[in-house]
């Protein structure tokens, strides 16, 4: 029997649902991978055995990375007002 409207629309939405799932699982894991990758090279840098050239590089990535949380900050904390506020 052939589906439904319907039932094509709630079968693909649980096709979407998982993927956006293993999406930002991957995310996830790969932002942790990359921060501690940093983490490991400020410390190199706090030991003193990092030239100036990389100790600038670095400083610039970490500067991404803190601009891309904050982005995100923000995007979560607007989609927070919309759910409080009831919007869409």
């Amino acid at each position: 029997m052939a589906l439904t409207d319907r039932q094509r629309r709630a079968r693909n939405a649980g096709y979407q649902a998982r993927w956006r799932a293993k999406r930002d699982a991957l995310v996830r894991a790969n932002s942790e991978v990359i921060e501690r990758a940093l983490l490991r090279e400020v410390e190199r840098c706090e030991r003193g055995e990092s030239s100036d050239r990389e100790r600038i590089d670095l400083a610039d990535k970490l500067a991404d990375v803190a601009n891309h949380h904050l982005w995100r900050a923000h995007e979560l904390a607007r989609m927070a007002r919309k759910v409080r506020t009831g919007e869409h």
